[in-house]
């Protein structure tokens, strides 16, 4: 155990669930009730137009509410494609509270964490009861002390009203005894370091890491390319 850290904040989207595994099946059922041809290349387009509108969110250029209006008419947009995109969000938003697919290693690294006393909180931008129902269905929402979900905190990662709304249901706890764990290195990492707080950056592909460390050097305090990675630090 890392006698230091107290607190481990997780992401859960591509950290402990495989979000682009549950939006690729949600897209292709979406598509089908549209009277639209789905192909499995074209999620490249949900990823590419879906991170673009996250990280305008993240840069207060857009807010939560808008994510609802603007994310599908974007990527049918972006595939030269016409159909009702607020309808596709909605139909999209309830075939994610379907899907729940575990990270390779994560039930198995919440258990070893939990066991080693660490108080764990989930850490993730999104809509509230969405993130809470698919933590449910993976059976993983029992790990957890508390769920931060930037819906119902009222800001979202990477800012510091995000982690400032965390700490204040954590009297006591200060920045430096928390690590931040996840896969984006714009709301995850450089959130948590600006914050105070140790950062481990999850990245699954070698490749991904080897582009970002030759741009800025070691982007996070530690970083792993699988979560069970997490036993050799805490």
């Amino acid at each position: 155990m890392n006698d230091k850290i107290k607190v481990l904040f997780l992401d859960i989207d591509n950290t402990l669930l495989d979000f682009d595994a549950a939006a690729a099946w949600a897209m292709e059922q979406c598509f089908q009730k549209a009277g639209l041809e789905y192909k499995s290349e074209m999620f490249a387009a949900f990823t590419e137009e879906n991170n673009k509108i996250w990280q305008r969110i993240e840069r207060k250029e857009l807010t939560m509410d808008d994510l609802f209006y603007v994310r599908w008419q974007a990527i049918l947009g972006h595939l030269g494609l016409e159909a009702d995109g607020v309808e596709m969000e909605k139909e999209f938003r309830i075939l994610l509270n379907l899907s729940a697919v575990p990270v390779d290693g994560a039930e198995e690294i919440l258990t070893y964490l939990k066991e080693k006393d660490y108080c764990l909180c989930a850490a993730s931008n999104g809509p509230y009861g969405q993130q809470i129902n698919r933590l449910k269905k993976a059976d993983m929402l029992k790990y957890f002390a508390h769920c931060f979900v930037s819906e119902k905190v009222g800001a979202d990662k990477p800012s510091q009203r995000f982690f400032d709304g965390c700490l204040k249901e954590l009297p006591g706890v200060r920045p430096e005894e928390c690590m931040m764990i996840g896969d984006s290195l714009t709301a995850d990492i450089t959130g948590g370091r600006a914050y105070g707080m140790s950062t481990c950056w999850y990245v699954p592909s070698v490749e991904k890491y080897r582009e970002e460390k030759s741009k800025s050097g070691k982007p996070a305090d530690h970083i792993i390319h699988d979560l069970l990675e997490l036993k050799k630090i805490l």
